[in-house]
């Protein structure tokens, strides 16, 4: 019976562990998206995550998750949430300053939630006064002037 115990233990250990690379997980996600075959390619990046989540390669991964249920499957609010998780787990991560500006730029563009896209557009002003990105975020945040003072007075005079 021990045996058989220690069997099963082995098995599982064998079966959740991972026999791929996190190259090849990213390569094989790559060839799915182009394939147009977002769930595979989801899935790689996912257990690209799972069974590699200190490789640089994990906070690109949760990038492209929230990339491709932006532009592949168009569930703004499920990318929003992708984004957030690279934001949360990968915070000094390069991707991490871009999610917090796509973050901000779907809530503008694509939802029309237009208090949601300002604080998010001035948090990444905060936190990345300097960064290549900071005169889209200024462009982004000149086009909702009007919306802001129509928001602000709207606030004023309740």
């Amino acid at each position: 019976m021990k045996n058989i115990l220690i069997l099963i233990v082995l098995f599982y250990v064998y079966s959740c562990s991972s026999n791929k690379s996190a190259e090849q997980y990213w390569n094989d996600a790559k060839k799915f998206r182009v394939e147009e075959n977002s769930m595979e390619a989801i899935s790689n990046y996912k257990d690209l995550i799972k069974f590699y989540p200190d490789n640089n390669l994990a906070a690109n991964s949760q990038f492209q998750i929230a990339d491709i249920y932006l532009n592949d499957i168009k569930d703004y609010d499920y990318s929003i949430d992708e984004f957030k998780k690279v934001i949360y787990n990968y915070d000094g991560h390069d991707v991490a300053k871009k999610s917090l500006f796509m973050i901000a730029y779907i809530y503008n563009n694509y939802l029309d939630a237009y208090t949601d896209a300002i604080n998010n557009y001035e948090l990444f002003l905060k936190r990345y006064p300097n960064d290549e990105l900071a005169p889209s975020v200024k462009y982004e945040l000149e086009g909702l002037e009007d919306i802001n003072n129509s928001i602000k007075s709207l606030i004023k005079n309740k």
